[in-house]
């Protein structure tokens, strides 16, 4: 039984735009922080960089 809809975020490299994956977040959890504040923290590797960079987050769809 779903206890609430999470939403599907595909993760971009900010300095090339190469996908680097997926994450799902609630829009708002139990202490009140939306998904954006979550991400502000979150680095991925980018193969074509080849370093640790910040990434921008877009939304694809709504899991079930």
């Amino acid at each position: 039984m779903p206890r609430g809809k999470r939403t599907v975020f595909g993760i971009f490299c900010s300095v090339t735009g190469n996908r680097l994956g997926t994450v799902r977040f609630h829009k708002q959890d139990k202490m009140g922080k939306a998904w954006k504040e979550h991400a502000e923290k979150l680095t991925k590797y980018c193969s074509k960089c080849r370093k640790k960079v910040e990434v921008k987050l877009k939304e694809e769809r709504h899991s079930k």
